[in-house]
């Protein structure tokens, strides 16, 4: 009984994370590009910020979707990346998929980590996790379960 349990709560966490669209297009991500993000937010949103040379950028994206999908409520996965060569790589790389948004940085790179976060120094993954209000809380790395269970439960 329990590893049938198991068995159809992984299928249906599959057949969630499925039913998300892969984004079709590379939305440009300048300094007002996080203002907007932010201030606009009538949810809340996970935004995870990730770089191609960042090991661990793709399971942080896969769990963070994952997360995200075994709620009742579809909360927006947003990934900027900072440092991809052209938008149809992203496109085409199958990490990005589960993103509702996809952004690409568009200018200097310090520049615009320091209009999301001025203590932000360019690692990644950087998460920020935006409340419908506008707040903001941010983690460097992967974030831990507690963190992240503890912001979807205020959500």
């Amino acid at each position: 009984m329990r590893l049938m349990s198991k068995i159809f709560a992984s299928l249906l966490l599959f057949v969630m994370q499925s039913s998300f669209a892969a984004p079709s297009l590379v939305e440009p991500f300048d300094q007002a590009t996080w203002r907007a993000l932010v201030s606009k937010q009538e949810q809340p949103a996970l935004v995870i910020f990730t770089s191609v040379t960042c090991i661990h950028c793709p399971a942080a994206i896969k769990r963070l979707a994952a997360k995200r999908s075994a709620i009742a409520r579809h909360i927006p996965l947003v990934v900027v990346s900072t440092d991809a060569e052209s938008n149809a790589a992203l496109l085409q790389d199958p990490h990005y998929a589960p993103a509702d948004r996809l952004f690409l940085f568009r200018g200097r790179s310090q520049v615009l980590q320091f209009s999301v976060n001025p203590e932000w120094r360019g690692m990644t993954p950087y998460v920020g996790f935006i409340d419908s209000r506008g707040g903001v809380r941010f983690s460097l790395g992967e974030p831990r379960d507690a963190v992240l269970s503890e912001w979807l439960r205020l959500q």
